[in-house]
């Protein structure tokens, strides 16, 4: 097993995806994904990913199988049987790219046995992590801190931008546009699709727009005649996992906001986001899922690397906040909820500053509209 620095691959290649089961992670990596496609066009690609985004994995055209890592039970068993059953049929993993740092990923990664990695991996006797390569300047940016403010100046003659998406692909040696993510859309089955979708929960509290914020925002919109739908995960799951149950509650308590949490399948939300007429919502996944479809976006950042996790689109407004805190960055965003005892920077983020970037994304949607119709 050697570092893959860019050697020759067979004609018909055997390559492994590894990462986590994080819906706004699965649609970062498909930049890398259709690169895979290009640069090697015969290949045979396997996902190892999770069952919260199964249904995007298993929709992807660039995916030939896949399987969760993480989800099922006794999931390090079925994963061995669906390696050494991939391997039967397809042959040897010529290659394995393993995009996260999970102790899990590194274990797997090592269990396929591939010719080359990228990645965190263990060595054959499962002694040590297989060490990178210092002295090459692309496998070194797996040791960085990749939402350091400085890393383009670093790494100039390597990164472009410090798009995520765009540096899966360096590492894997792979060109492609690097902003242009996909996700299979399909159509809701709503008899409707609200003209305004928003997503108010994510992973981490720190991130969270305040609920009196979201309340003032759907209000202003009702008053212009606009309808709003809310998407995210069910209540349930919301509650335990995404931390805006509350908001959720106020939100539909106070407002005719449509429901539409845990009703749809990925596709199918994917589907409603491109039929509505735009997006409001914070960095989480259905930040990324409603870019990738063409749905002009809002995307509220205040407590996470908006410059790693947003590409420079033109239908994508990052909303930063005005009274912005470092604390966040200087804890490389490891902390779950906001380090001081105000939410400051989500704070002076207002409905007005966000109905302004609305305004302008649904103008430039009414001109996307128009040249669609034209066509």
């Amino acid at each position: 097993m050697q570092r893959f620095v860019g050697q020759d691959l067979p004609t018909t290649p055997h390559i492994a995806v590894l990462f986590a089961e994080k819906l706004g992670g699965f649609v970062v990596a498909t930049p890398l994904l259709r690169g895979l496609k290009e640069k090697y066009p015969s290949a045979t690609l396997d996902y190892f990913g999770g069952d919260l985004t199964a249904e995007l994995e298993e929709s992807c055209r660039y995916v030939d199988s896949r399987v969760s890592l993480f989800g099922p039970a006794e999931a390090l068993r079925r994963v061995a049987a669906y390696a050494t059953e991939r391997q039967g049929r397809v042959g040897a993993y010529d290659l394995a790219i393993n995009l996260d740092t999970h102790p899990v990923n590194a274990v797997v990664t090592a269990l396929l046995v591939p010719t080359f990695v990228v990645g965190r991996t263990y060595t054959p006797d499962g002694r040590r992590l297989l060490p990178f390569l210092m002295d090459d300047p692309v496998d070194r940016l797996h040791e960085e801190d990749w939402s350091a403010p400085d890393l383009l100046v670093r790494y100039r003659g390597v990164l472009r931008s410090r798009f995520i998406g765009e540096i899966f692909c360096r590492l894997a040696r792979v060109e492609t546009d690097f902003a242009r993510t996909e996700v299979a859309a399909e159509p809701s089955g709503l008899a409707a699709v609200p003209d305004v979708l928003v997503s108010t929960g994510g992973t981490r509290a720190a991130k969270l727009w305040p609920t009196e914020h979201w309340v003032e925002l759907v209000r202003r919109l009702e008053g212009r005649g606009l309808t709003v739908g809310l998407l995210g995960g069910s209540p349930a799951k919301q509650r335990a996992h995404y931390g805006s149950a509350e908001t959720d509650e106020a939100l539909l308590a106070s407002t005719r906001t449509v429901d539409l949490r845990g009703k749809l399948r990925l596709p199918q939300v994917a589907g409603a986001l491109r039929a509505a007429r735009a997006c409001v919502t914070i960095d989480n996944g259905i930040m990324h899922l409603a870019y990738s479809v063409g749905t002009p976006t809002v995307a509220l950042f205040g407590a996470s690397p908006w410059q790693l996790w947003a590409p420079t689109l033109p239908n994508l407004s990052v909303v930063l906040p005005p009274e912005a805190c470092s604390l966040c960055a200087e804890n490389r965003f490891r902390n779950d909820s906001c380090l001081r005892e105000r939410h400051v920077c989500l704070e002076s983020i207002t409905p007005s500053l966000v109905l302004a970037r609305l305004d302008e994304q649904l103008a430039r949607g009414q001109v996307r509209m128009a040249s669609t119709h034209r066509v």
